[in-house]
């Protein structure tokens, strides 16, 4: 442990903007998650290459958190340094925007939307960054983000930053090559249509108010596991609307999101998603997989 405080003491007397025993939970829209040993911003997008040579040189176990709406942290915190992605500049060329990894999908739809551009509105309402949505990707109502992606800056903790196009992300539902390679993503140049009379963001919004819980959430848990068969479908199929663990909960208005209460923790997660899982399986014989990311406090991934 004194071996550790030294190699983070160094760290901090780099970037003296290191911040000591963060709460976890207050960063993440499901507010679960102990302390973190050290936190760090990036506020320009420069810094994140940076801040993971550093710690990768000097040994520390590090976390690259975006929008926090997807990530439950361990109720035990994060034994290392989680640098928090908040560099969020947004441009427009033509009919491309370009946006650093940590500007909200929100907030690039919008930008979209004003220059008159089309082709992501109907993922209006989606959480999270561009990067997490890059890195998942992401999407709604048959649209994903990786339909628009032209080309993405990258972070190789080997090779450095580089550019790769469309193709090299392998895009499919609810993933990319990044799952594999875990490159981080800088900022991404998308490619949009102009928007269009089908581009109608009020029925969209209004449909998402009308079917998406409100509370401590961080939207779809499992993935769906066909095109035609949706997760929600088949929890609420297999009655379990309403099940509890601790205090979370699966929402009684969409059986795909678990709403945190107010004090539901790591734990209570994932026993309450491994019975859905467990009894999706026996009715159905369908195997669920998460959407949502689940580490201990080493970073390690949680399995349902």
């Amino acid at each position: 442990m004194e071996e550790e405080n030294l190699e983070y003491n160094e760290f901090i007397s780099k970037f003296p903007q290191t911040v000591q025993h963060m709460w976890l939970a207050e960063l993440t829209s499901y507010k679960i998650g102990g302390l973190a040993d050290l936190y760090i911003k990036a506020e320009n997008i420069l810094d994140i290459p940076k801040f993971v040579q550093i710690a990768q040189d000097l040994g520390i176990r590090y976390y690259l958190l975006g929008g926090g709406c997807n990530i439950i942290f361990s109720d035990k915190g994060f034994r290392g340094l989680v640098i928090h992605n908040k560099a969020d500049k947004i441009e427009v060329q033509g009919n491309k925007i370009v946006a650093e990894s940590g500007a909200m999908l929100g907030q690039v739809i919008a930008k979209a939307r004003k220059h008159e551009l089309g082709g992501i509105i109907k993922m209006i309402g989606l959480p999270g960054t561009i990067g997490g949505a890059i890195y998942g990707n992401a999407g709604a109502k048959g649209v994903e983000i990786g339909d628009f992606v032209e080309n993405v800056k990258l972070f190789d903790k080997e090779f450095g930053v580089k550019e790769e196009n469309h193709d090299y992300f392998q895009f499919s539902y609810r993933t990319s090559i990044l799952k594999k390679t875990h490159e981080i993503v800088l900022s991404v140049s998308l490619s949009l249509p102009s928007l269009n009379a089908g581009d109608t963001a009020p029925e969209i919004v209004r449909f998402r108010i009308e079917n998406q819980p409100k509370g401590n959430t961080a939207g779809s848990f499992f993935k769906n596991p066909t095109l035609n068969e949706s997760a929600g479908f088949l929890i609420d199929k297999a009655g379990l609307k309403g099940l509890e663990k601790g205090d979370i909960r699966v929402s009684e208005l969409h059986g795909n999101w678990l709403i945190n209460n107010g004090n539901g923790t790591q734990e209570d997660v994932v026993s309450l998603a491994r019975e859905i899982k467990n009894e999706v399986y026996r009715q159905f014989k369908i195997s669920l997989e998460p959407e949502n990311i689940i580490i201990d406090e080493y970073g390690n991934k949680v399995d349902i």
